[in-house]
């Protein structure tokens, strides 16, 4: 019985194809440097709560469109995340992480 339900948490935490389920990146957490890439995982977002009275959607809804996770290791040892529409780097490109929470080759 615990396995059965374990199973279905697992799955619902991943999207339609397979790809997990994930919040969006805080700002706060986005700070800017250069780094190398060390991981793009493709992702579905979930969506941020909306309301209702505004048009908005409901709570926790995943975006249609696909995005991938790129995490970025800065010389001082920290991992950052960001999360982009397109698979434009890979894993060991060289870049630069922007204030504005963007990453640019370098």
């Amino acid at each position: 019985m615990k396995a059965a339900v374990l199973l279905l948490a697992a799955a619902a935490a991943f999207g339609q194809k397979g790809e997990p389920v994930v919040a969006p990146v805080p700002a706060k957490q986005m700070q800017p440097g250069y780094g190398v890439v060390e991981s793009v995982t493709p992702v579905q977002l979930a969506s941020r709560e909306r309301s209702a009275a505004a048009g908005g959607s409901g709570q926790g809804e995943k975006s249609a469109r696909p995005m991938y996770r790129v995490g970025v290791r800065l010389p001082d040892g920290s991992l950052q995340y960001r999360d982009l529409d397109k698979p434009e780097f890979k894993v060991g490109d060289n870049v630069l992480l922007t204030n504005a929470g963007d990453i640019v080759p370098d």
